[in-house]
């Protein structure tokens, strides 16, 4: 995304320069747009706070002052006039001239204990009957009916402090205290109780809840403040809202200002990072257009021309300085790299020849003869002491996991200056070393093969005749001789282990023909049905013997006359179905032939013991057999199955073991290539 800034100095300046004037601009421009907000949000807030508590604490002092106007008026010694029968006017023109004085909108009028108005500020409601609120029911002397509040106070006779003859009531019609209110442009205020429409000062909704004794709350139109009353207006609050427009006009007139200014500023900012990045740049490009040609045509012995003094001339000059040391390098890298393939084509040719040897002696005279080649030293010898200008030879002693000394060439490598002339020789000493070794394997290796081939042979003819003898005669004496039952039974043991025995030695022979290579496939027109058919009679006795299922299963089979060894084949159709009716206890072992346009397929399956996933491979390796519990039950050498594939394999054919699992039965599938 970014590598428009990663592979251009000049868009790296541009940036650099666009953010450095652009960024401050950017800062200052966020913080009017979102924290001056906040702030004269916060300012507002608290200024509206202010205003309602100079708005509740007038309210509340006038009302109080009201209490206790009504307070003194009923101490008056005047009032006990009430007592009369015709009341003297002086209690009315007190009333009268005392609303007169307030100047609002209230009635004052005195009640005797009969709730019967016997002078009021209001003529018309005199003689009327006043219910008044029970005595005692409101200990501060006022109460709320509707939209007015009574003010009132007991009136006591002057001449007995503890008698009550009447009371004094004052009704203040709440819509009095709306002049204290803020009414102003953009400012609206009124007083209001909870849950309910009613309403003093501007009659507009706000769409808000009251929510505790005091908050602030912003609207989308609306700062808005509330606070709830205390004393005798308690139950009501007062709601203080500023339009946001009035309290943001500053701010708006501002961000439209900037808004206009922003548009040039941004153009002056580009067109200033463009021409300086642009002249800074210039000469780098020009730098990096030669650098090219310099690469491409792979001349440096060129020179480029220096056209100032500043930064980028010094640049120019250094670069010149390091193309004649490249240029200067080069050539000697080339001669080196020369001399170097020389060496290493001249080791290669001293590694072959010494690698063709094939005795101890020929291996260290033809490594003498090379180094002197190389060397062009003519005293150079083999000797089985070295010295300290000697490089030595070392053999390993197989059996004892070491080296050992073997000898040493008379050359002196510590006469080498240059490091790598001496790794050069020490690497021949190597190659030596490692190729009489290998020497020494392969005749160790031939005369362990000729040892076994011998021990084979003499056992071939030293054990086949003895147990070919004990075979005709233990089939002598259970023919000829009148044997007792037990008697009977163990010469059939001694028949049956000898051939086990003969049949052992039989499989070890042919394994260790097919290693010696002796053992060739004898190809012949052959009837593949006829191959199958004789191997299953030949073991369906066994398959009977034990009660299992045998089928033979070749529908499939379009193929007649197939060119292969007879003998090879039968043999390892007759290996595969002996394993499978050997470790099956119940159920069946179904043997199939078929064949396709490639090949021609051998499946034998059954549903004895089955083959751990592990012990597939394992079971085609000479000697090996899988521990199960018909192992003890069923004895064998372990040849079996490689014996098979290997004869497989010189058929040019292979055989493929697969099992589910122990306790899932197992499949061989032998498979033999069909040839044009």
């Amino acid at each position: 995304m970014f590598d428009f800034i990663k592979t251009s100095l000049k868009n790296k300046l541009l940036i650099s320069f666009l953010s450095v004037g652009i960024l401050p601009f950017l800062v200052l421009f966020l913080y009017t747009l979102f924290l001056s907000e906040t702030q004269i949000v916060k300012k507002t807030t608290a200024e509206q706070f202010n205003r309602a508590n100079v708005v509740i604490a007038l309210i509340q002092n006038h009302l109080d002052s009201i209490a206790k106007e009504i307070n003194f008026l009923s101490s008056l010694d005047l009032m006990d006039d009430i007592l009369a029968d015709d009341i003297d006017n002086r209690i009315s023109i007190l009333l009268d001239k005392k609303v007169n004085d307030l100047d609002e909108k209230v009635e004052i009028f005195v009640v005797n204990e009969k709730s019967k108005i016997i002078s009021s500020s209001n003529i018309n409601s005199i003689a009327k009957t006043f219910i008044r609120k029970k005595k005692g029911a409101d200990k501060e002397h006022y109460y709320f009916i509707k939209e007015n509040i009574f003010f009132y106070s007991p009136i006591y006779a002057s001449f007995d402090k503890k008698k009550i003859i009447g009371f004094i009531y004052l009704k203040y019609n709440l819509s009095n205290i709306n002049h204290y209110l803020i009414h102003e442009d953009g400012f609206h205020s009124y007083i209001t109780l909870k849950k309910s429409n009613f309403k003093i000062g501007d009659n507009m909704h706000l769409d808000f809840s009251l929510i505790g004794d005091k908050n602030s709350i912003i609207t989308k139109n609306y700062f808005i403040v509330y606070k709830k009353f205390t004393g005798k207006l308690k139950q009501f609050y007062f709601v203080y809202a500023v339009e946001k427009d009035l309290a943001l006009k500053f701010l708006n007139d501002f961000l439209r200002f900037m808004y206009y200014v922003s548009g040039f500023i941004l153009l002056i900012i580009i067109y200033i990072s463009l021409k300086y990045s642009k002249d800074i740049v210039k000469p780098i490009e020009n730098l990096t257009n030669a650098t090219n040609n310099i690469v491409q045509e792979s001349d440096y012995s060129m020179e480029l021309l220096v056209n100032s003094q500043d930064e980028i001339g010094i640049l120019t000059q250094s670069f010149n300085n390091m193309l004649k040391t490249i240029n200067s390098a080069l050539g000697k890298l080339e001669e080196e790299n020369k001399l170097r393939l020389k060496r290493f084509i001249s080791l290669i040719e001293v590694f072959n020849n010494i690698i063709l040897t094939q005795s101890e002696s020929e291996c260290i005279e033809v490594s003498i003869q090379e180094i002197k080649k190389l060397t062009n030293k003519k005293d150079l010898a083999f000797h089985k002491e070295g010295d300290k200008n000697s490089v030595d030879v070392y053999t390993t002693d197989f059996e004892h996991n070491k080296k050992i000394y073997f000898g040493s060439i008379s050359l002196s490598v510590d006469d080498f200056k240059d490091k790598n002339e001496k790794d050069f020789y020490n690497s021949i000493a190597t190659m030596v070393s490692l190729q009489l070794d290998r020497i020494n394997l392969i005749s160790r290796a031939m005369a362990v093969s000729k040892a076994k081939s011998a021990f084979i042979s003499n056992m071939s003819h030293e054990l086949r005749t003895p147990l070919n003898a004990i075979i005709g005669f233990s089939q002598f004496l259970i023919t000829y001789e009148e044997l007792t039952e037990d008697q009977q039974d163990t010469v059939a043991n001694i028949e049956s282990s000898a051939h086990y025995l003969l049949n052992m030695i039989n499989e070890i022979l042919d394994i260790a023909k097919i290693e010696a290579g002796k053992m060739e496939a004898h190809l012949e027109e052959t009837s593949l049905l006829d191959l199958v058919n004789n191997s299953y009679n030949m073991l369906k006795p066994l398959a009977n013997d034990k009660k299992l299922e045998f089928n033979l299963i070749s529908d499939n089979l379009s193929l007649e006359i197939f060119q292969t060894d007879p003998k090879m084949f039968q043999q390892i159709i007759v290996n595969l179905l002996s394993n499978s009716i050997k470790f099956t206890q119940e159920g069946f072992v179904n043997l199939e032939i078929y064949n396709d346009d490639i090949s021609v397929v051998v499946k034998v399956s059954d549903s004895g013991i089955g083959i751990a996933k592990d012990d597939l491979q394992k079971l085609f390796s000479d000697f090996t057999q899988v521990e199960n519990v018909m192992q003890k039950k069923h004895k064998g050498t372990g040849l079996g199955l490689s014996l098979s594939k290997k004869m497989a394999n010189i058929l040019h054919g292979d055989i493929v073991l697969t099992s589910a699992g122990l306790g899932h039965g197992s499949t061989s599938t032998f498979s033999l290539p069909i040839r044009d």
